[in-house]
């Protein structure tokens, strides 16, 4: 069974003035080096000095986490809630000119091998991000961004009637971030409501949209400890911070994970455009707006969304200055949905054949928004850019049910639950 608790959350305290909203930011693989040094920039107690640590502006970058993490436990920049509780949430965006709200909670959730069949992978994970992500969880002892994690609609009816009286009454944390989601928490530590919520989930099964890599990582660093000692069963080594959300809120927006290739050597971009002319059709597409953002939204509404089996992806870069639309030729639709899927497809006959393993990880990144892609291709950072469509959702369970993983960022959904509104320690009991 799934197991939901409270947990005593890490939060910025009152000691700190001015907007609490400068103190947050997204989760650690979004933030590129010109978004560190503005988060870095903004506020001296922004979290992105603990989230970070992989490329954090600081000789040892994971100790350096765990240091100023203490001056701030020590100086009352940072404080520990008393009770366990759970914190119920409310981000508010925009997105396509649409206002939107998701609602969810955070809690910390027991973690579950994934042949349990609890909780639900749905992508691969790279071993270098993830072995990042386990030595900061060791020397700081901390987890500082929930993983998005999705529920299904047969629980909506008894987790809305929770939320809707919980948002009744006033917030504890109200921030709206410089370039990010409005968001409320609200913070419950009454049984009544934690044990109605834990009791709802006790048949459910949980399905990760957002930090593959953060989870994997919170089942490696449990095993470590196990090899070195016993862990008691209320420990919060066992437990990992979620942010969970209903599959069917009109606020859950799923966006294309776009590719670059950077640096690759002559072959190997050679082997790349001999795919592409090999196995696609291609249609030259001209840009109305002169501005990447307005390059980037119009390439999205042409794509479109996918239907029907089809294989389309925008190309960037393939001559210069240009941009087509590309569509497979040969399609075979009697592969799994997993072998079908426009990712798999993408990778499979154009990218992958033309690295080997090692120089695949160093030369494809993974870029979640079209605009960056646009701009690197702009500044010859990267010789070519892949614009991807959204996964539909059905397509998402379908793969997930079946226990199948898509490639590496394949599904990208908005927006990333924000890093510093509640921390985990994984000090002790929850």
């Amino acid at each position: 069974m799934v197991e939901i608790k409270p947990f005593r959350g890490i939060r910025y305290s009152s000691r700190v003035s001015g907007d609490l909203g400068v103190n947050v930011c997204p989760p650690f693989d979004v933030i590129n080096s010109d978004l560190q040094k503005k988060l870095y920039e903004r506020s001296p107690f922004n979290i992105v000095r603990l989230e970070l640590a992989r490329r954090e502006m600081a000789k040892d970058p994971y100790y350096s986490a765990a240091d100023t993490q203490n001056v701030w436990m020590k100086s009352g920049v940072l404080r520990r809630d008393r009770e366990p509780s759970l914190y119920f949430t409310q981000e508010a965006f925009e997105f396509g000119g649409k206002n939107f709200i998701r609602n969810g909670f955070i809690c910390a959730v027991r973690l579950e091998e994934y042949d349990h069949h609890l909780v639900f992978p749905h992508e691969n994970t790279r071993p270098e991000w993830v072995d990042d992500r386990v030595t900061l969880m060791g020397v700081a002892q901390s987890n500082y961004s929930p993983l998005l994690v999705l529920f299904r609609n047969d629980l909506n009816s008894i987790i809305d009637d929770i939320v809707q009286n919980i948002l009744k009454n006033t917030p504890s944390i109200d921030i709206s971030p410089p370039d990010l989601q409005r968001l409320k928490v609200w913070r419950v530590y009454d049984r009544a409501t934690i044990e109605a919520v834990s009791k709802a989930f006790v048949e459910s099964k949980l399905f990760i949209a957002d930090g593959h890599h953060r989870y994997e990582a919170a089942l490696s660093y449990r095993s470590l400890v196990k090899k070195r000692r016993s862990i008691l069963d209320g420990e919060s080594v066992n437990y990992r911070m979620m942010m969970l959300t209903s599959i069917n809120q009109t606020g859950l927006i799923t966006r294309g994970y776009h590719r670059t290739i950077d640096y690759p050597e002559s072959e190997e971009l050679d082997f790349i455009r001999q795919n592409i002319y090999r196995h696609c059709k291609l249609e030259k597409w001209f840009p109305i707006s002169d501005s990447s953002d307005g390059i980037a939204n119009e390439l999205s509404e042409t794509l479109g969304n996918r239907s029907d089996g089809e294989v389309i992806f925008g190309i960037i870069g393939l001559e210069k200055d240009s941009y087509h639309i590309a569509r497979l030729i040969e399609i075979n639709n009697r592969g799994t949905i997993l072998e079908n899927s426009e990712y798999s497809k993408l990778h499979e006959m154009i990218i992958d054949p033309a690295f080997s393993d090692k120089r695949r990880n160093i030369s494809i990144n993974f870029r979640h928004e079209l605009t960056g892609v646009i701009e690197s291709i702009q500044a010859k950072k990267s010789v070519l850019g892949f614009a991807m469509r959204p996964i539909p959702l059905d397509e998402f369970f379908q793969i997930v049910t079946k226990g199948s993983r898509l490639p590496p960022k394949a599904t990208n959904f908005f927006p990333k639950p924000s890093a510093g509104a509640v921390i985990q320690s994984l000090e002790g009991s929850l």
